[in-house]
């Protein structure tokens, strides 16, 4: 009986060594919102991309089949439109209106002058962005694997004879000036339609 009991111990099974936990991966932060997780389709592969898209555009149209290369044309248009528009919300106040008869009556304004306009202006205005957006049409939906996003042709020759290293810094001040003057042109409209000004530079309309 008591050799019975003393081998007994010797018949259980060895003890298990405790596992470790798992360790628990931490999600990535966005660069530009850290604490909001990077946006999956945002991989850092474009330049400027610094992970923001707090909404999560990317991720809809990725999941959807569409291209990131059209959103960044959207965003390289938009920048490029809000640049012009930024200096054109001061140039008639402080250089001075075009020399036309029809622009004499017209503010200096920019919120009051779009609904000033003549009609011929207006509609030489239309047809000229009909143009350029059929003429831009034919760049971004041509399925060209060679079009470089953005690249119309208009003053990509002082990229000629730059390094790689030194055109895509270029792209990348394009993107952020471009970010900047959308930036600025919505305060600009709100400053304006808020205080009638655009102090410092420009005390009253």
């Amino acid at each position: 009986m008591l050799s019975i009991c003393l081998a007994a111990p010797a018949l259980l099974p060895a003890s298990v060594p405790a596992r470790a936990p798992a360790p628990i991966m931490a999600a990535e932060r966005s660069a530009s919102i850290p604490f909001l997780k990077k946006p999956p389709a945002l991989d850092g592969s474009m330049i400027g991309d610094v992970g923001f898209d707090p909404l999560g555009f990317s991720t809809t149209i990725t999941e959807l089949g569409g291209d990131l290369r059209y959103v960044r044309e959207a965003e390289l248009m938009h920048g490029r439109q809000a640049m012009l528009a930024a200096v054109g919300m001061v140039f008639p106040k402080v250089f001075g209106k075009l020399p036309a008869p029809w622009a004499e009556s017209v503010s200096t304004n920019p919120l009051e002058a779009q609904y000033q306009l003549p009609p011929v202006v207006l509609g030489q205005i239309a047809v000229s962005i009909f143009i350029a957006e059929s003429l831009r049409a034919q760049y971004v939906f041509s399925k060209d694997p060679s079009y470089v996003v953005g690249d119309h042709g208009f003053g990509s020759k002082f990229l000629n004879g730059k390094s790689d290293a030194q055109v895509a810094d270029m792209k990348l001040k394009e993107l952020n000036n471009g970010r900047l003057a959308m930036i600025a042109v919505t305060g600009m409209f709100f400053q304006i339609a808020i205080k009638g000004n655009l102090w410092p530079i420009i005390g009253s309309f």
